[in-house]
């Protein structure tokens, strides 16, 4: 009974989804395509000559459920549409596949990505014969900061999560460079060290090698999109962090971008370097053109990117603006208190973003005629 009530509730939230207005046609499709693997799910559930193991069903509307739980953010108001968009343009550097944006608000001071389980859309194409074309990179952000975008950049980091899971570059990572071979990695033991370990601790200790080793892989891939707006904002966000199983302390996070930013050299940053190559992809580089900001933000008006390069570098030069303004206020922000200005700030930022979408949109069209 809860099985096939749980399915009618979730096509009936998805079917109220499909009615709120959304720009975007991919997720209309890709929610029409739920849709159509619940029904299925129905019609084999009450099936007599197909009938569908119910355990298989049972784990294909948990996963559906969970879906569900990143489109609710994705087709409200509450979504951060500019900084959807300069995501999306970011990971298309990596990957060829045709991947979809999917948020959930959360009340919490956190950030994370959900990977959609590849093992949920083969079932769904083996056994109920329906391909979803799009594949979810779910990313989940808090309530407070959905239209703050300078505050919204750990969400560059959390998308180098879903680069690394799927190219399999911290992995590619150990093949060349395992863990008992180093680079040695700050406030763990040293290679040689961990080598020495009898067998159940060399384990042990080479699972935390590989999970700093993605810490610092979407700290680094963050950073060559938002430059130093990341650092920045975990120095705020997270002061003083110290060093536990599954991410380095602040110390050693802040010491690699802040070699990454000036160039120098690094055995972590090579090591990456080095397994990107392998896997044929792109290095790790700034991909942001710093913006000078005066004036217009310095007036209280919004910049218009030329390019993505540009969209990448309003980050961090907004973020170095708000720093600015909000130690010694000059111009028009002497007159704004300390709220007004970080809400004008990153309300200046959300506009320049959809300037450059609307004169990206309006070129298009222009092209197609």
């Amino acid at each position: 009974m809860l099985l096939r009530s749980n399915l009618r509730l979730l096509l009936a939230q998805l079917e109220q989804l499909a009615e709120t207005p959304y720009f975007s046609t991919r997720f209309e499709a890709y929610i029409s395509e739920l849709s159509d693997v619940i029904v299925r799910l129905l019609e084999r559930l009450q099936s007599v000559d197909n009938p569908i193991n119910l355990e298989l069903a049972a784990t294909l509307a948990d996963h559906i459920w969970f879906l569900t739980r990143f489109l609710t953010g994705s087709t409200t108001k509450q979504i951060p549409y500019e900084v959807t968009f300069a995501i999306e343009r970011a990971v298309k550097e990596w990957t060829d596949r045709e991947l979809l944006i999917t948020t959930a608000i959360l009340q919490e001071s956190n950030f994370y990505f959900m990977g959609g389980s590849e093992a949920f859309f083969a079932a769904v194409e083996s056994e109920l014969q329906i391909v979803i074309a799009s594949r979810p990179v779910q990313i989940a952000l808090p309530y407070i900061y959905r239209h703050k975008p300078l505050f919204c950049v750990p969400l560059f980091h959390e998308l180098g999560h879903f680069v690394d899971n799927d190219n399999k570059i911290v992995d590619t990572s150990l093949l060349l460079s395992p863990a008992t071979s180093g680079p040695d990695l700050p406030d763990l033991p040293t290679s040689a060290e961990i080598a020495a370990l009898p067998d159940l601790e060399r384990s042990l200790a080479t699972a935390e090698v590989v999970s700093h080793r993605q810490e610092y892989f979407a700290d680094l891939f963050s950073a060559s999109y938002v430059g130093n707006a990341l650092s920045g904002f975990l120095q705020e966000f997270c002061p003083d962090q110290p060093k536990s199983d599954s991410h380095p302390s602040s110390v050693s996070r802040d010491k690699l971008l802040a070699d990454f930013s000036s160039g120098t050299p690094n055995p972590v940053i090579e090591m990456f370097q080095e397994a990107l190559k392998a896997r044929g992809l792109p290095e790790l580089r700034a991909r942001a053109t710093s913006i000078a900001l005066e004036a217009s933000f310095g007036n209280v008006r919004p910049f218009t990117p030329a390019s993505d390069e540009e969209l990448f570098g309003l980050f961090e030069s907004a973020w170095n603006f708000l720093q600015t303004q909000w130690a010694a206020p000059t111009g028009p922000w002497v007159h704004f208190p300390e709220d007004d200005r970080v809400r004008l700030v990153n309300d200046l930022t959300e506009k320049s973003i959809r300037n450059h979408m609307l004169v990206e949109g309006w070129n298009a069209s222009i092209d197609q005629q």
